[in-house]
């Protein structure tokens, strides 16, 4: 006779935490509606208490006095059951709350970049006097003060969404709490030692970003000495105590080859390494066939891990046999370059060439973690080095006007030939935030994930009529941001002030901003076989300002072919 393992049931309060503005309350009571359970905001049981609502006592009292009633007012929430809880913007920041929504409740982080907040605030008229003034730059603030507390939630939600999207960013909210609620939320509420950590004065501090698509979950860690801290590392994501395979090539293995095989050894971790020659012509079929068969005979299975050490081209090539080998293994990318770091290692598109272009034949298969050691970047070539830093720019210009800003103010110290590096780690966590964030809210690119195309589609036009030798694929994507800017201002989406700041940073980084001599008529033609063409028309991402993409399939072909003419001239 078998005794069944008892089930322990879900959790039966949900918390919600997050900025000011960023959704909780529509959140939460689509998630009470959906369960069947008591609504409650926590800032609606202040007004009910003190007759005043949270901006009435922060303007006349100050925010230490309501922080006090606030703290009142969660101790009460969390008595209920079958409650979803809302809490005010800052309720997370104290210790003894965070402890006291954790006792019984799965917490919920929303987030969504304060660029985005700030627009939607801007349609609400509620006081909100920590922020009101400057909202973006407010709303930046207290993302930097609070995120460190925010992270230490059991689930992070994305909510970035456009805004004639704004009805399924939140179904889509809802649906991955409930999913995350059912499957996971009790073992996620009975971790060892969270409420401890949650109660913290100061909560330590976690990886620098998650990729979260809903299906997945996996950190980016960013900081000098990653890989002597690799075997720590795959015993904080599960994966200790199986075999790895090494893939990277000549340039890197030489350069970082020997860190890696001794902190493996150090830590007993048995595998096998394969070096491929440095370069785009090894991202192919062949070479991916090359690589199967040194799995077969090296018997690896599903359990075991690629680790991907190396730039783009590695780190595609790898996830790309990663995901295809015996129907898909764990693989964990070790990016060595700024370019891989913030772009090619983060969101789980994986591929090889064809003759016919670049990536033709790949697949979504996300990393079980992203590794960025910093130290890496020494050994760079300085174009190298350089050119990553266009995908940095971009996700500024796009989404993050505060990382736009440090890249302005820094800009010296981050290009020079002797970078700070600590100021490099810092600016690639933030950068690597905003690629994760996209991702995460669009892991298969059906929507807002395509802002990240911003300077792409005439950037894959130059590579591709240079025959991806002349041009770097950042540098390309520098120049064909300022197309893109360009084709703004023509529009009347961007303004000119915008598009000289974009052009004096870029320079600023040693970037080119034109590509003169490249055949006009070449770029045109690759332009219209990019994956990104709709119905026969090219869409375009622009800005509407810092912080702000939109994108266009409407931009008059006259108006593309004058434009990248402008900028293949100089």
């Amino acid at each position: 006779m078998t005794t069944a393992t008892p089930v322990t049931p879900a959790p039966r309060q949900i918390v919600l935490v997050g900025l000011s503005g960023v959704g909780k309350s529509t959140v939460g009571r689509l998630l009470a509606q959906r369960l069947g359970w008591t609504y409650v905001d926590t800032d609606d049981l202040v007004t009910a208490r003190e007759g005043k609502t949270p901006a009435e006592i922060i303007t006349t009292r100050g925010e230490p006095a309501f922080r006090d009633i606030e703290s009142k007012v969660v101790a009460e929430a969390v008595r209920q059951e079958s409650v979803v809880i809302a809490t005010g913007g800052g309720a997370f920041q104290r210790g003894a709350n965070r402890r006291a929504l954790g006792e019984r409740g799965l917490i919920c982080f929303l987030d969504a970049m304060p660029t985005e907040i700030a627009r939607r605030l801007q349609l609400d008229t509620t006081p909100r006097p920590l922020v009101d003034g400057d909202l973006e730059a407010n709303l930046a603030r207290l993302d930097a003060e609070r995120r460190p507390t925010y992270n230490h939630a059991d689930v992070w939600v994305p909510v970035q969404g456009a805004p004639d999207q704004r009805d399924q960013t939140t179904e889509t909210a809802v649906a991955r709490i409930l999913r995350a609620w059912a499957t996971d939320g009790a073992t996620l509420i009975a971790k060892p030692r969270r409420l401890e950590r949650l109660g913290l004065d100061e909560p330590a501090r976690g990886p620098a970003a998650l990729v979260d698509t809903g299906l997945q979950r996996y950190p980016i860690w960013v900081a000098s000495g990653e890989l002597r801290r690799l075997p720590d590392r795959l015993r904080q994501i599960g994966l200790d105590g199986r075999r790895v395979f090494l893939i990277s090539d000549t340039s890197v293995i030489e350069a970082h080859g020997r860190t890696v095989a001794e902190s493996l050894d150090t830590a007993g971790i048995p595998g096998a390494s394969y070096v491929i020659p440095a370069g785009e012509a090894s991202k192919s079929q062949r070479t991916a066939s090359e690589l199967y068969a040194w799995l077969a005979s090296e018997r690896a299975e599903r359990r075991d891990v690629i680790l991907a050490l190396g730039g783009g081209v590695v780190g595609d090539l790898a996830g790309y046999v990663a995901a295809t080998y015996l129907r898909g293994m764990p693989v964990v990318q070790l990016p060595t370059s700024v370019l891989a770091m913030n772009d090619a290692a983060i969101g789980g598109k994986v591929a090889v060439d064809l003759p016919a272009g670049k990536n033709l034949v790949g697949a979504f298969h996300q990393p079980a973690a992203v590794i960025s050691d910093i130290e890496t970047l020494r050994t760079l070539p300085r174009r190298s080095y350089i050119e990553g830093f266009a995908e940095v720019i971009k996700h500024g210009l796009i989404l993050d006007p505060a990382l736009l800003g440090l890249l302005e103010r820094e800009s010296a110290r981050i290009a020079s030939p002797a970078p700070d590096l600590d100021l490099v780690a810092e600016v690639v966590a933030r950068s690597s935030r905003v690629k994760a964030l996209i991702v995460s809210s669009d892991p298969e690119e059906r929507g807002i994930r395509a802002i990240l195309n911003y300077g792409h589609t005439t950037g894959h036009g130059i590579e591709q009529a240079t025959g991806y030798t002349e041009y770097m694929h950042g540098e390309a994507v520098s120049v064909g941001m300022m197309a893109a800017g360009r084709i703004g201002v023509e529009l009347g989406t961007m303004d000119q002030a915008l598009l000289d700041r974009q052009a004096d940073l870029l320079r600023a980084f040693g970037l080119p901003t034109a590509a003169p001599g490249v055949n006009v008529t070449a770029v045109l033609d690759a332009m219209k076989r990019d994956k990104k063409v709709e119905q026969g028309r090219l869409r375009f991402v622009l800005l509407e300002g810092p912080g702000r993409a939109i994108v266009r399939g409407d931009v008059p072909e006259d108006l593309v072919a004058r434009t990248v003419q402008s900028v293949l001239r100089g």
